[in-house]
């Protein structure tokens, strides 16, 4: 892939990674090669999250997809356990 966008493999790695943002043109590029739609394999970077791990100097970007699913589980998992409560009190 690299190859195909005329750059190093090293700088390739760090756009994969998200260390290095990829440009519009090269997004054109790598959805050409692999022959699929932008928006299958594009999200919009308007809602990321980073995470630091501290101890090995690591960094993971989560989609916002991703982040939209753990607010809802987050929200649905407060909701169960106040229902949980309202029945174990019941019970008494």
């Amino acid at each position: 892939m690299a190859d195909r966008l005329a750059m190093t493999q090293a700088t390739y790695s760090r756009k994969e990674r998200g260390v290095i943002d990829i440009t519009e043109e090269e997004w054109s590029k790598i959805t050409e090669v692999l022959g699929v739609k932008k928006e299958d394999v594009f999200e919009d970077n308007v809602r990321k999250n980073i995470i630091s791990h501290n101890l090995n100097k690591q960094f993971e970007v989560l989609p916002a997809s991703l982040l939209e699913k753990i607010e809802f589980l987050t929200k649905e998992n407060q909701e169960l356990k106040e229902r949980l409560k309202k029945y174990e009190s019941k019970d008494r």
